[in-house]
């Protein structure tokens, strides 16, 4: 498995060697020098999502009754987001162990915290949607814009079943029988929480959708961030569309730890695809590449820091989580 990780990493590494050794090298480095004014800004902007994003989730938290620090909870989900990023398929890895940082590792906090997680996968496929339907006006006449007609309905088809009341899991449990695994019974009354709280917490859920649609505004302003660096002449659906296309990069790089070498070559074929300069592509992805290893490094620090203290004051940290 670890020698396909490599070879996973090498082969995207070259395909990211290519593609900047068709742009040019002199001009990627052009792009890298003048986007260093650009990173302050990138890093405030991902500081405030942070922020945004662990008041969705102490709110969903609340609503059940489970008291967390709101520095824990920022530090805990930093290093999730941290050791997924740097995993294949980060998701699968990192929502396991936000869960498991949480102090009441009850199945209510692991609903309110799998519900925090599916209304912001709810605010990003809005986005998506928004940003198909402006990539399908800017590419109207282009043959390759059949995907994107694919994407849309996908996305619509995935927010039908997480805002859809019925549950899922039962009937695919009832399906499978005996061959169904202990994973999938058990996650059968973690969905049953998880409507329950939808039903039970409205107001919740409507607060951590606006904060989550916030965070989503603010990953769109990284974006104008690096065509106001450049000069570059933009509009909302220029934006919209170019967030889109970095949803379907991510998705395709999901196999690749860090997605090296994916989130680089993808968009820079989205905005020579949307006739913008590809190098601006290549340096806003590398700008957040410096920008996500930095979280990860700072979030799996936390995560050790933590890990050792536990250790050392094991008695201090009952107290503390008592």
């Amino acid at each position: 498995m670890k020698k396909m990780n490599v070879l996973v990493v090498a082969s995207a590494a070259c395909v990211l060697a290519f593609v900047a050794a068709r742009m040019g090298w002199s001009g990627v480095v052009l792009q890298l020098t003048a986007v260093r004014r650009a990173l302050p800004i990138l890093l405030g902007l991902s500081l405030l999502r942070l922020i945004l994003q662990t008041m969705a989730w102490s709110t969903s938290l609340r609503a059940e009754g489970i008291q967390a620090g709101f520095a824990e909870l920022a530090g805990a989900r930093s290093s999730s987001r941290g050791v997924g990023y740097l995993s294949v398929l980060g998701p699968v890895v990192s929502e396991p162990l936000r869960i498991s940082l949480l102090r009441d590792r009850s199945e209510s906090a692991a609903a309110a915290t799998l519900i925090d997680t599916g209304v912001y996968w709810f605010s990003s496929g809005v986005f998506g949607i928004a940003g198909s339907l402006c990539a399908l006006h800017l590419m109207a006449r282009n043959l390759h814009a059949a995907p994107l007609v694919v994407l849309a309905a996908l996305t619509i088809a995935g927010l039908f079943v997480i805002a859809r009341p019925k549950l899922l899991l039962p009937s695919l449990v009832r399906a499978l029988g005996r061959r169904c695994p202990q994973s999938l019974r058990k996650g059968v009354a973690i969905e049953a929480a998880m409507r329950e709280f939808q039903a039970r917490h409205p107001g919740s859920i409507r607060r951590i959708l606006l904060l989550d649609l916030a965070s989503q505004i603010l990953i769109a302003a990284e974006v104008v961030t690096i065509f106001s660096c450049f000069h570059i002449p933009f509009h909302a659906g220029t934006v919209l569309a170019l967030e889109a296309a970095n949803r379907v990069v991510k998705m395709m790089g999901g196999l690749v730890p860090a997605r090296i070498g994916t989130d680089e070559s993808g968009m820079a074929a989205a905005f020579l695809a949307f006739g913008l300069p590809s190098a601006s592509g290549l340096a806003l992805a590398l700008a957040r590449r410096t920008r996500d290893l930095l979280e990860a490094l700072l979030g799996i620090g936390w995560l050790s820091w933590r890990t050792k203290f536990s250790r050392r004051y094991p008695f201090r940290s009952a107290i503390s989580h008592a």
